[in-house]
């Protein structure tokens, strides 16, 4: 079997990702991975954690297992899509990155589907080495999408999504505060926020290695329709149902304007600290 035409999205972070998966997924043609977030050129190059990826994966069986337990209908598990959602985590769950085969990850769906993709945010901070590795399994054809955002409002974003993780709810009263104190409390998430706002580092270096790389902002994306939609086909070389699109995008799953939030004191701080510009 020939191998398909890959789209991959490679970041960033908080930065809408998931509404971009959802668009390409429901919009056009491209066979989005249901796992949408592979994460497995950032495991094998030391980005992510190998154990990090394998409990991930345990714990999306394990839901799946809780849904078949309450579930009093059982037709969605007819679908190929599902079965390739169950088939990945089962892989990913139980090999160690060197020894699954990228593409093997998205069969049974193979057979009828051209174009294929996921979106993985941490790709965008990948070395240099694992690009090229990317461009070398997947071909320089192959159609990378980088989504930027407010690098302000990108960051603010993913500190509440740290806190959610830590179980943490995000009480306003004291944000400010915390948002300050994680620079010395956690640098080297810190590190990491840095890079994944560096939107033209990850640009340049990975034009270096395919002839198609796409950068949308999330702004754009929600707010200019029309000439995003043009951006997307022409990119892209595919179709994208611009009615479907519009209905997508009501239901956004990020929101613009994280800053509001804080003062423009704190706001300062964090621009100094950050290296982010007015």
């Amino acid at each position: 079997m020939n191998k398909p035409d890959f789209v991959i999205g490679i970041g960033s972070q908080r930065a809408g990702s998931t509404l971009l998966h959802r668009i390409l997924d429901e919009c056009t043609d491209i066979f989005m991975h249901p796992v949408k977030e592979l994460h497995y050129f950032d495991t094998l190059y030391g980005v992510r954690h190998q154990d990090v990826l394998t409990a991930y994966s345990i714990r999306q069986l394990d839901n799946e297992i809780d849904r078949l337990i309450k579930s009093e209908s059982f037709d969605y598990l007819k679908s190929k899509k599902y079965k390739c959602f169950l088939r990945t985590n089962k892989i990913l769950s139980s090999r160690k990155i060197e020894d699954v085969d990228y593409v093997d990850l998205y069969r049974p769906c193979l057979m009828g589907n051209h174009t294929v993709g996921e979106i993985t945010p941490e790709y965008m901070i990948l070395p240099e080495e694992g690009i090229k590795k990317m461009a070398e399994m997947l071909g320089r054809n192959t159609r990378i999408l980088l989504i930027t955002r407010d690098p302000l409002d990108r960051f603010i974003s993913a500190f509440k999504l740290l806190k959610a993780y830590g179980k943490s709810s995000v009480d306003f009263s004291n944000f400010e505060q915390e948002i300050i104190d994680i620079f010395e409390v956690m640098p080297a998430w810190i590190e990491q926020q840095k890079q994944l706002n560096n939107y033209e580092k990850a640009y340049t270096i990975y034009s270096k290695y395919f002839r198609n790389v796409l950068k949308i902002s999330y702004e754009d994306l929600i707010s200019d329709l029309e000439s995003t939609h043009a951006k997307l086909e022409a990119g892209l070389e595919i179709a994208v149902n611009l009615e479907r699109y519009r209905k997508t995008v009501e239901y956004k799953i990020n929101k613009i304007g994280e800053t509001k939030n804080l003062s423009s004191k704190t706001l300062s701080v964090l621009r100094e600290k950050l290296s982010i510009k007015e």
